[in-house]
């Protein structure tokens, strides 16, 4: 029976705690630039010290995946570590070419068979498949049926989220409808998701208050929840905005008390692109506590 490795990329959020937990995640880190600074996110720069340093930063702050090279030369590493199947779970290729370029470059790798999945998406869903794909490889799964079961989980995969402004995402291009969305923004707080088949960022709404704007995820959150025959599991999260996510939890807490939500706070390569308090609601099917 080959023994199975599931690597992921930092975008995933997940933190050193979660991979010494599961034991068989091994991450990768992004880097961002910040003022002409290079970081790998999660390992030389926190969370914290890179909005306090957006917050004054006088350029927009870029970001760059690992190069193929330091993918190969990672996967080497876990085989070392006596695995013969990788995993390798990665953010959307809707915003990133990371993903399709992976795919094209492990035709000329070498090493431990590596099945490369597209998230569609990054942050704290993509963290939970990660979870998901681990569980299943420790219980003995063996690798097709692993690969259909996080297949059919990422489809249903779904959030929306809210920007205080676009200027970083259109900055970065990482915005599909851009055009459509800008010139007329003052005191909007726009309202984005990732559109099918596609996985890109699209804004699809423009919304007068940041309370209104989380009013109307909501409840295109209850849209879904009755659309949906199995349990949803939920995400809430933000950029520099840890407290308000927080009480942003016991408010839908409350109203869906056999849901189980998930907080937390987005990381420098996604944020870097968000900018500061930008607001999250993630969802797909619960397949795990």
């Amino acid at each position: 029976m080959s023994k199975i490795a599931i690597v992921t990329d930092s975008t995933s959020g997940l933190s050193e705690e979660d991979l010494a937990k599961m034991g068989n995640v091994f991450m990768i880190h992004f880097e961002v630039q910040l003022d002409g600074k290079f970081y790998h996110e999660g390992i030389d720069l926190s969370d914290k010290q890179f909005y306090d340093g957006l917050a004054t930063a006088k350029e927009f702050p870029t970001t760059a995946p690992p190069s193929m090279q330091e993918m190969f030369d990672f996967y080497d590493k876990v085989a070392a570590k006596g695995y013969d199947e990788i995993i390798s779970i990665h953010i959307t290729s809707g915003i990133t070419g990371f993903y399709n370029n992976l795919v094209t470059a492990l035709a000329d790798y070498n090493g431990p068979t590596v099945h490369a999945v597209d998230s569609f998406l990054s942050i704290q869903p993509m963290g939970y498949l990660v979870k998901y794909a681990s569980k299943l490889a420790l219980e003995g799964e063996n690798i097709d049926d692993i690969l259909k079961k996080v297949d059919t989980q990422k489809k249903t995969i779904g959030e929306y989220f809210i920007v205080d402004d676009l200027k970083n995402l259109v900055h970065g291009g990482r915005l599909t409808n851009a055009a459509a969305f800008t010139g007329s923004l003052l005191h909007i707080k726009p309202v984005l998701t990732m559109n099918n088949p596609e996985h890109k960022i699209v804004a699809t709404n423009k919304i007068r208050t940041m309370r209104r704007a989380m009013k109307f995820i909501e409840n295109k959150f209850e849209e879904v929840r009755k659309e949906r025959d199995y349990k949803l599991h939920m995400y809430l999260t933000g950029t520099n905005n840890l407290a308000s996510v927080e009480e942003w939890k016991e408010r839908m807490q409350a109203k869906y008390p056999d849901i189980d939500i998930e907080t937390g706070q987005i990381t420098p390569v996604i944020g870097a692109h968000l900018g500061s308090n930008a607001f999250v609601l993630g969802y797909s099917e619960e397949v795990m506590k």
